[in-house]
């Protein structure tokens, strides 16, 4: 469950993609602690107050970039989705799932006053 610290300080060799610009934050990479070897996470003000999401998880690193340049489309969009889920690829956030409920993983867009670069 805490395979997780195995990921720290590596990020470079894991990573598949990323893009960052202004307040909107995708990145795609490896993972040791996750149902699948690569997840998608995704940070914007309007979701849990700016901290990440992980919102899609893949089996093969190509279909891990086929999906960041997806969720890169989507929180670049005009028309944001409604809300974001937390797709419990890692250990820890089946925990979260099983003490909070499913609540717990979904995060609805609250309105922001960031302006984007």
């Amino acid at each position: 469950m805490f395979n997780f610290m195995m990921d720290m300080g590596n990020y470079e060799e894991r990573k598949v993609d990323r893009y960052e610009e202004g307040d909107v934050f995708v990145s795609t990479a490896r993972c040791s602690d996750g149902q699948k070897p690569f997840e998608t996470a995704v940070a914007r003000p309007e979701y849990n107050d700016g901290k990440m999401v992980i919102v899609e998880m893949y089996d093969t690193e190509a279909d891990a970039q086929v999906g960041h340049c997806n969720w890169v489309k989507t929180m670049t969009s005009d028309d944001l989705p409604d809300y974001l889920r937390d797709c419990g690829n890692a250990g820890i956030s089946r925990l979260i799932d099983l003490v909070g409920g499913e609540e717990a993983m979904i995060f609805p867009r609250q309105e922001s006053n960031h302006v984007l670069d």
